[in-house]
């Protein structure tokens, strides 16, 4: 896997936008790369069923909705960008629609269209998609959009961090296809990180590859990696890996996305979701 070179992000006027922004330029600064900030606005039109407009909706409170939409889409994006524009400035990273091979270049793009479809559409042609914890606490369509449809991995992100670091990264490990992904599409972070830990619960430790396998695998690729198994207890998986990454003091997190069926994870839980609502540091996360 090579070094990120197209990021995407998309955002909306949810809270903590500075925040985010300045957590995605820093991603770009990483990598150097280039960071493509997606802002999608919707046509009331969109939200309402054809057979409605056509048979019940007067025309002209139809256009007074799409002017009122308009207006407000307009005055939202424009302070968003000038804000992004002077976190640009500030972080001295140029705002370009093209990559450069200089240093780190961003570039803001209005669309209209549904936030969700547009990511799981423009992802594929990234190399790492940024999305911010819901506020929520709950996986939204955005993030699963991204994870399901984009093909691509997905760097989630605490609302209020502002600088994006790899020096210890904490691989959470158990031998399935989605956290064997994860871990070849981070090679470029944990090839840059200065300490790697593979974390395999013990209920995970008896599923192959273990961690011996994985850490030879690594090495093949120049990264050194120490295994670590750890006890859950009685404690949820989720739970139980978030306890070591406090205890290890990781920077970020590489792991598989809904390892489980997506209707067990709903129903029952699963560790996507705990990290979804709990994590405070990065997640690297691939399906």
């Amino acid at each position: 896997m090579s070094i990120p070179k197209s990021l995407l992000m998309p955002l909306s006027s949810s809270g903590q936008e500075k925040e985010r922004m300045l957590s995605a330029l820093s991603v770009a600064a990483h990598f150097d790369a280039h960071l493509e900030v997606l802002h999608a606005t919707l046509n009331p039109r969109q939200f309402i069923p054809d057979e409605v407009i056509v048979r019940r909706m007067p025309q002209n409170l139809l256009r007074e909705l799409e002017t009122l939409a308009q207006k407000y889409s307009v005055t939202e994006a424009s302070e968003l960008k000038q804000l992004f524009l002077s976190l640009c400035e500030q972080q001295h990273i140029l705002h370009s629609e093209r990559f450069s091979h200089r240093g780190p270049t961003a570039y803001w793009r209005e669309i209209n269209g549904l936030r969700s479809e547009l990511v799981a559409e423009r992802g594929k042609v990234s190399d790492l998609i940024i999305v911010p914890q819901p506020k929520s606490g709950n996986p939204t369509s955005t993030f699963e959009a991204a994870i399901m449809h984009s093909g691509k991995p997905v760097l989630l992100v605490p609302r209020t961090l502002t600088t994006f670091c790899t020096d210890r990264v904490l691989i959470a490990w158990n031998g399935s296809t989605e956290s064997a992904r994860a871990v070849t599409s981070a090679l470029p972070a944990l090839k840059q990180a200065k300490e790697v830990i593979v974390g395999c619960s013990n209920r995970s430790a008896v599923r192959k590859p273990g961690i011996d396998q994985l850490t030879q695998y690594l090495a093949h690729h120049g990264v050194e990696a120490v295994g670590k198994h750890f006890d859950s207890h009685r404690l949820a998986a989720g739970e139980s890996l978030l306890q070591l990454s406090d205890s290890i003091g990781s920077d970020l997190i590489v792991m598989g996305a809904y390892t489980h069926r997506r209707v067990h994870e709903q129903i029952f839980g699963g560790v996507t979701r705990h990290m979804v609502g709990h994590a405070k540091i990065p997640i690297w996360m691939m399906h």
